[in-house]
């Protein structure tokens, strides 16, 4: 009775180990997200390298040489979400969130080191696989930040402003320091970082760059009422993006770089400041 009752239970723990299976395998079947596997094209490569700095966002190496000449590759372009998932990793993904329209959209690649690639194929947790897919979606955030801004005009006098702090001298600052009064209440306490940088260039340069667009008013046009509406429309563009204040006054940053060719970053982010003080940049937090 009892070899029977264990064989009994035995076969019974194979029929259900196989139709769970079989239930798995179907629903890989149906997946309306998996899709046959498409390989990227050069243009597409190089958009995924970019995205990523040309290094593996999981372990920094470095994905291209340094010399030219090299011809084979030191990266790949590995599936977030895998598009032909065995049935032990779809049991173990299918519930977690995925990126882009199907596998094969652009959002579910990315581009890593041949050796990560390898682990993240082979050896998926959920743990991991959550680590990717955030890395992914911050990249993604990043590009809709940059493209935000593409379009985007900026009056050229500001060019003037960020040219004459390049070539500032100690002696022609301000005997006084300016005291900002309203950063505090911007910024979280996470932020402190960035409110001590802006609190920096605020606390030194503001009276000096006030007095810059100052004597620029008038001059050609120029309003500085319309570039700080141009500041103010770009920063809530990028607010529509993300809430991020870091991530938002670095593209502010960026941005500013761009318009007006300048190779300062200091000085761009001391101009950024100027109008986070103003207040045409980040809101006073309610309570």
């Amino acid at each position: 009775m009892y070899s029977h009752a264990v064989f009994y239970f035995g076969q019974l723990g194979s029929v259900i180990i196989v139709a769970k299976n079989d239930a798995i395998a179907k629903a890989i079947a149906a997946d309306p997200y998996l899709k046959e596997r498409k390989a990227p094209s050069e243009a597409d490569q190089q958009l995924y390298l970019k995205e990523v700095s040309f290094s593996c966002p999981l372990c920094g190496a470095s994905l291209r040489h340094r010399r030219q000449k090299k011809t084979n590759k030191l990266y790949e372009i590995a599936h977030i979400f895998p598009n032909s998932p065995t049935e032990e990793q779809y049991e173990r993904l299918s519930a977690l969130p995925r990126l882009g329209d199907n596998s094969e959209s652009f959002e579910n690649k990315i581009a890593l080191c041949k050796d990560c690639h390898a682990e993240q194929d082979y050896h998926t947790t959920q743990e991991d696989y959550l680590n990717l897919y955030n890395k992914k979606k911050y990249l993604l955030q990043l590009t809709d930040l940059h493209e935000a801004t593409l379009t985007m005009g900026l009056e050229h006098e500001i060019a003037n402003v960020v040219e004459k702090f390049c070539s500032l001298r100690e002696d022609e600052l301000a005997k006084l320091n300016y005291t900002p009064v309203s950063l505090t209440k911007k910024f979280a306490a996470e932020d402190f970082h960035l409110k001590n940088l802006i609190g920096m260039y605020v606390t030194i340069y503001y009276p000096y760059i006030r007095d810059c667009f100052k004597e620029l008013e008038g001059l050609n046009g120029f309003r500085l009422t319309v570039l700080s509406l141009q500041i103010k429309s770009c920063f809530m563009k990028l607010e529509g993006i993300s809430d991020n204040k870091t991530d938002i006054f670095n593209r502010l940053v960026d941005w500013v770089m761009t318009k007006t060719l300048s190779t300062s970053r200091d000085a761009c982010e001391a101009v950024v400041s100027f109008f986070v003080q103003n207040c045409e940049v980040f809101h006073e937090i309610t309570e």
